[in-house]
């Protein structure tokens, strides 16, 4: 028995515990090394860190989907490139004259090297912006209107395509016509060509 302050304790011998033999430790004593009590508050501590884990993992994996995205319509369109514009005068067989086409061949470019072009999303527009004629050719009687093609069908990567677009020539002889070429007008790549005639 043990005395503290007014109040008595009564010793007790863990050996003399039903469950426990001399020299062994109790597995409920060592349970509290194993397993310790938490504190209050500890659990809602560690529950907060877990949740903060778990956004820290999902916001990385959707930036990292965002950063794997193709890319936007826009900035696939402006990797078309304008390369070269050619002619090439053609001859029909027709009643009662032959009739001459001049052919232009405007040649483009997809420099992106994952983006495919959708159908529809390119057009070729060429207008003739100065005719000069030889003698005997009445100007009023050749006008030459805008011509213009649009691509129907998708453009993959590193890919070219080539747009045709003809032009009714007259009887006579010309000296040249000068066209401005462009590629989805009003803000897309131009070029100022001119035909010499022959």
């Amino acid at each position: 028995m043990i005395e503290k302050k007014g109040r008595s304790f009564k010793k007790t011998n863990p050996s003399t515990f039903p469950s426990l033999k001399p020299g062994r430790c109790s597995g409920l004593i060592l349970s509290s090394v194993f397993a310790p009590v938490l504190k209050d508050g500890v659990w809602g501590r560690r529950s907060i860190n877990f949740y903060l884990l778990i956004l820290i993992l999902l916001f990385s994996l959707g930036v990292g989907k965002g950063l794997s995205q193709p890319a936007p319509k826009e900035e696939g369109l402006s990797q078309i490139k304008l390369e070269n514009v050619t002619f090439r005068v053609r001859e029909i067989e027709s009643t009662p004259t032959l009739l001459r086409m001049l052919e232009v061949y405007v040649e483009i470019l997809n420099r992106s090297q994952q983006f495919v072009v959708p159908p529809n999303s390119i057009k070729a527009v060429v207008v003739p912006k100065e005719v000069k004629f030889s003698e005997g050719i009445s100007v009023n009687e050749f006008v030459l209107s805008p011509g213009e093609v649009t691509l129907n069908r998708p453009l993959p990567p590193r890919t070219r395509q080539v747009f045709i677009i003809g032009f009714s020539l007259p009887k006579g002889k010309l000296e040249s016509i000068t066209f401005e070429v462009q590629i989805n007008p009003p803000d897309g790549e131009k070029k100022v060509v001119t035909w010499e005639g022959s």
